[in-house]
């Protein structure tokens, strides 16, 4: 639960480095551990009071962001006070330019990055299980038309 990387875990338990990778595979595998891990995780949820509803709610403003938001109906930059919630908790990074003009100072945003809209739909799609359909393997029978060439097979 450290860092929730298998390998390091079994590296921490006292397993070699050599071996620690196919152990923690092992390991991750069992039932027991697995619920463990479940229920660790959901202790760790309740003392932040973090919901699965909260982290979808997230990563859906995310996904559903506009950046016309950004802008007033002159295709000014607004003040990131006057931006929608959805908009501004959608924002990784603001670079800001301060210039000086005598006493007064004027800061001037000029740059605005978003997380990734891209992983935003990635997470919500897995968490949908949209992928699901991807892990199951598929027989289709087509139907197979048999010609045999009279010639050859004399």
């Amino acid at each position: 639960m450290k860092d929730l990387n298998g390998t390091q875990a079994a590296i921490r338990a006292g397993y070699s480095k050599k071996t620690a990778t196919v152990i923690a595979n092992q390991n991750l595998r069992k039932l027991y551990i697995q619920e463990e891990i479940k229920k660790l995780q959901e202790r760790h949820a309740n003392k932040v009071n973090i919901t699965v509803e909260d982290l979808l709610r997230e990563l859906q403003m995310m996904y559903q962001i506009d950046i016309s938001e950004l802008y007033d109906e002159k295709g000014n930059l607004k003040p990131i006070k006057d931006l929608p919630e959805c908009v501004t908790r959608s924002i990784a990074e603001v670079t800001a330019v301060t210039r000086r003009k005598g006493e007064s100072v004027t800061t001037i945003t000029s740059k605005i990055k978003f997380y990734s809209k891209l992983d935003a739909i990635e997470k919500l799609a897995r968490h949908l299980g949209f992928y699901e359909a991807d892990n199951i393997q598929r027989t289709i029978e087509l139907p197979v038309k048999l010609v045999i060439n009279r010639d050859e097979a004399k």
